[in-house]
């Protein structure tokens, strides 16, 4: 008899032990799961994010140069192309926004980054210099601002 519940103490143990090592590896690879997604999409919003400051900028140069041209010889053919490219800079931008829109996980983020869209889009515009520097640092200051934001979002 004691041999009998020494054998069930036994198997009783073996398939306890079986469950609990079970239970831990499921709970351990959806840990591991877990952050690899999680390190997955940080990887994915800092290069989104990068992508888009990186646009901003380009667009904000651009916008400037537009504003040059425009202000050098309105009936140039350096302004049209100026323009031009103004253009498809504020296309790569908009693509760039969109972008953070789908992949920010808070509405600051995405706030910010429209802002700072909209400030560089109103660079070109400027009636003297004086009010293109003043807009010039508005929009870079407002992308440094996203970029903060964006920041916080990826630690």
């Amino acid at each position: 008899m004691s041999g009998l519940l020494s054998t069930l103490i036994a198997v009783l143990g073996t398939l306890l032990g079986v469950a609990m090592t079970h239970l831990f590896q499921r709970r351990s690879a959806a840990n591991d799961q877990l952050f690899a997604t999680q390190q997955q999409l940080r990887s994915e919003r800092m290069s989104v994010y990068s992508d888009f400051a990186g646009a901003v900028t380009e667009f904000r140069r651009g916008q400037q140069d537009r504003w040059h041209r425009k202000n050098e010889d309105p009936d140039s053919p350096a302004r049209f192309e100026a323009r031009v490219e103004a253009y498809r800079l504020r296309g790569i931008a908009l693509h760039a926004l969109f972008r953070v829109q789908l992949i920010a996980s808070s509405h600051e983020v995405v706030s910010a980054a429209r802002h700072a869209y909209t400030v560089t889009d109103q660079v070109h515009s400027a009636a003297d210099k004086t009010e293109l520097s003043a807009v010039g640092a508005q929009a870079r200051d407002a992308l440094e601002d996203f970029v903060k934001l964006a920041a916080s979002d990826v630690r």
